[in-house]
Parts: structure tokens; sequence; C-alpha cells
């Protein structure tokens, strides 16, 4: 899309990255909400390796059905994006297993050394990157309080969303001890929202069971602004606790607010050949006791970029344009979120 491009290049020239040193690299973690294509390269036996930077498609897709946004990211603001984000993680795999892919407090950064850092754990440590010009971006929870946790009352024993948060803050620091200093932490978007977690209780594909649709819709709700509210207190006190050491600052992207705005003002952010979709989604599944049925009905791809999601649980690959422009104005110090 011509216009969308020229517009964030241009104020891309106008701007300089807050802070000192212009941003040069992004690092992420998260999961299928921002992986690009690591969970199909461990399925497929080709686990990632050292500088692994392989972007769907064309070889396969993303989750949002075409290019995820970090692809966008890198482009508008000319970084070089480091994707460590894996489909199906959660914070800590201690908490709240489901898949067993790399988490985030723990396999995702292991990817980070393999990459940038040197004698990892010694005296002789070095980090390859200057702490300057690169920003760690933090986006998970949607699995940790989904389906087969929280939401279905399938969390471990003694876990709450205090430890989900504590998690997230643990990551931070993890990543402060290797060297990062600019931060920003995604909260979770209203997965309310959602045809999988609306008060619907019909079958859907990514839940082809019987389940009470009103009361996961409710729950949903409270676990969201719960775990947002624990998320944006931790990042304060990180923030007071790294004021008076050696440096160290988390912005806050406040995802919820900015998916509400989205949803309430569609035909802001949405340019298809049909009218803005926020309630529908795109990938159809007809069949939810058989994914081989997936992908009958379809929207074509001139009325993709009218739908807000791709799948029940998913956003669509337009939704992730404007999250990247979005993230790349926080970047910049000018985001309203």
């Amino acid at each position: 899309m011509p216009w969308y491009t020229l517009c964030i290049l241009l104020l891309a020239i106008g701007l300089s990255d807050v802070g000192g040193k212009e941003i040069k690299h992004v690092v992420l973690f998260g999961d299928s909400f921002t992986d690009q294509s690591r969970s199909h390269s461990i399925s497929n036996g080709t686990f990632p390796g050292k500088d692994y930077q392989e972007v769907f498609p064309p070889a396969d897709t993303a989750a949002d059905g075409g290019v995820q946004w970090p692809w966008y990211l890198g482009l508008y603001g000319n970084y070089t994006i480091w994707n460590y984000a894996v489909g199906g993680a959660v914070c800590n795999n201690n908490l709240t297993p489901l898949f067993d892919v790399p988490d985030v407090l723990n396999g995702q950064p292991d990817w980070f050394i393999q990459d940038h850092i040197t004698s990892n754990g010694t005296s002789h440590q070095k980090l390859h990157l200057d702490p300057d010009e690169f920003v760690v971006v933090l986006w998970i929870g949607t699995n940790d309080v989904g389906i087969n946790s929280f939401v279905t009352d399938d969390q471990k024993a003694n876990t709450s969303l205090v430890d989900l948060a504590e998690c997230q803050m643990d990551t931070l620091k993890r990543m402060r001890s290797l060297g990062a200093r600019r931060f920003i932490l995604n909260s979770l978007i209203p997965l309310q929202l959602t045809r999988l977690y609306s008060n619907r209780s019909d079958l859907v594909i990514h839940w082809p069971e019987e389940h009470d649709g009103p009361v996961w819709h409710k729950r949903m709700f409270n676990l969201v602004n719960s775990l947002n509210g624990l998320l944006r207190s931790g990042v304060q006190s990180l923030n007071e606790q790294w004021a008076s050491r050696s440096g160290g600052y988390v912005e806050y992207f406040d995802s919820y607010a900015f998916f509400e705005e989205v949803y309430r003002h569609p035909d802001v952010y949405f340019n298809g050949s049909v009218p803005a979709n926020v309630t529908g989604w795109c990938h159809q599944c007809p069949d939810p006791l058989d994914f081989h049925f997936c992908g009958i009905g379809d929207c074509t791809e001139a009325e993709r970029d009218s739908y807000m999601w791709w799948d029940e649980l998913h956003p669509s690959e337009q939704t992730g344009r404007n999250v990247a422009m979005e993230l790349f104005k926080k970047i910049k110090g000018v985001s309203r979120f």
C-alpha cells in the first residue's frame, strides 16, 4: 500500500530517536502474534540456528496469514530485526506449560546469546551490539491466560497472574544482565474481542469442544485486564529501580488500548475491497472438527486488508501493519499508546 509506506517513511525522516543514539536493531520475544517462522522450523526438524532470519512467506505464511508485523517494522524504521518469538510460546514453561517450545524467559534469550554474546557468564562476557542502538520488545501472555491454561482452569497448581507478571519482569531483568538497556513491554490485547473468547459457545477450530462462551468471555476480560495492571505496575517498579543504578528503561506499550482504538474506528485502519470488518475473520474452517477443511470460503486477496482478524484468535496482516506503525512511533517517542 504505497500511501501507507510513504506516510511512515516521511515520518521517519522528520524524527530522531528519543534517548540519544538512533535505533538500528529491534530484538523481539513472544509467541505466534510475533513469530515469523521459528515454530515452523522447529516442527519441521530444522531447529533455528545462529543468525536465523527466515521470514514467511513465500515458503509458508505466518499466523496472520501472510507477513508478520516485525517485517513491516523493519521496513518502516530501516531496522535490522532479530525475531526470537515462537508460536505457542508462554513466558515460562515451568508456570504454564503448553507446547514445550522455547519460552520467553529461558529459551528465546538463549538464541539472543548465541547470536550476539561471546564468553557468556564469564568475566570476559561481551555483547556485540551497542546497547544504545537496539531495543528489546517483549509481547507475551496470550497463551499463558488462554485455553489449556487460565481461562479453562488448567494452569498449574499455585500459579497466579502475579507469577505471570513477575516472569515478564524477570525476562527484562535477564536481558538487562546481558547488556540491553532499552525495552518496550507490550500489554495483552483485548482477547475478549476475538471469536475464540467471544460469548458464543459453538465449536471453533481452536477449541472444537463444548464450552460456556459467556463465562469464557467474562473470564478473559478479567484475566487480561488484571494481568495488564500487574504488568504496568511492574514496569513502573523496574524503572524506579534502574534509575538509581547503571541505566535501563522500559516503555509500556498499551496494546490493549491500541486494539480497542482499531476496533472502534476501523475505517481509519482498514482499506480492503469490502467494508472494514472487526467482528468476522478472513480464514475460515467450515468444520471445526477437521482442520483439513480450513481455507474453504476464505476472504479473497483483495478483501484481506478489510479484516481485523485472520482467524478466530490471530490478528490479520493489515492489523499487523498498524501495530508495526504504532510501535515504530513508540520507538520514536511519539505514540500516544
